[in-house]
């Protein structure tokens, strides 16, 4: 495979302050757009990233693309997002209602790309616990417990944070085994990094923030989990976006909860 360059998909803002840089192989040196939108059912989160992958080599820092034209449009209703810093396009005054759908136009140097999500109906975020046997220093256990509501399929996204900081990796979950069930299950916190001030310490103050997401977005973070993760040294492939017109990326109308604990 000759052919194969590798280049860098950045992910800035969603995932966090910090950069994630997911390491991606393609079949040419084609630039890819990147599209990063959410929009909640919280007064002020309607979010949407334009960027560009960049070669492996390029060491230059990480800039957003400006002069994109931005709208989401919702039952006959058309709201433009502004630019308010260079690849950030915000909409304070839009809050996404659950049960509706949105559909994210964007246009940029002569190029058009497109996705719709549906909002899915909040799921209840019961508890989130820690058991004191499950605390170690580099890899502590916690538990989250909702009630999965019956006869429909649901999907969960958990973004972690330690002391306010999102971490890189994030929790997916979904109801094939549990429609209408009571789940109870551990997600895991764990420095797998050299720093040794990310060990876990009492005090530390732990946190999730649970979406509920549709189908289309839980499957684009599925394969960006797996694309990240692959260590067999065959080229991974494309996380599986729900945008048209060859962009990379994700737009999610989702609900979101936040819960919190302390290490005792």
């Amino acid at each position: 495979m000759k052919n194969i360059s590798c280049l860098l998909l950045l992910i800035p803002v969603l995932f966090g302050s910090c950069e994630k840089v997911i390491d991606l192989k393609y079949t040419d040196n084609e630039v890819k757009f990147v599209i990063e939108g959410t929009l909640t059912n919280e007064p002020g989160s309607c979010t949407v990233l334009l960027s560009k992958t960049r070669n492996f080599k390029d060491s230059s820092p990480f800039s957003g693309l400006s002069g994109g034209m931005v709208k989401i449009e919702n039952n006959g209703t058309t709201y433009t997002l502004p630019e308010t810093s260079p690849g950030v396009y915000k909409l304070s005054t839009l809050t996404g209602v659950p049960g509706q759908t949105y559909h994210l136009t964007v246009a940029v140097e002569g190029q058009t790309f497109s996705a719709s999500s549906t909002m899915p109906l909040p799921v209840p975020f019961d508890d989130f616990y820690l058991k004191p046997k499950d605390f170690d220093s580099l890899r502590t256990i916690t538990y989250v417990k909702y009630k999965d509501p019956a006869n429909q399929a649901n999907f969960y996204w958990f973004e972690l944070f330690v002391n306010d900081k999102r971490q890189r990796n994030f929790s997916l979950m979904n109801d094939q085994f549990t429609p209408g069930q009571e789940v109870n299950t551990p997600v895991i916190f764990e420095n797998k990094t050299d720093d040794l001030s990310r060990n876990f310490k009492k005090g530390d103050k732990l946190a999730l923030e649970m979406h509920s997401i549709d189908a289309s977005v839980y499957l684009y973070l599925f394969s960006l989990s797996a694309a990240e993760g692959s260590d067999n040294g065959a080229a991974p492939a494309n996380p599986l976006s729900n945008l048209t017109g060859g962009a990379l990326g994700f737009f999610s109308a989702q609900t979101t909860q936040k819960r919190t604990l302390v290490i005792p």
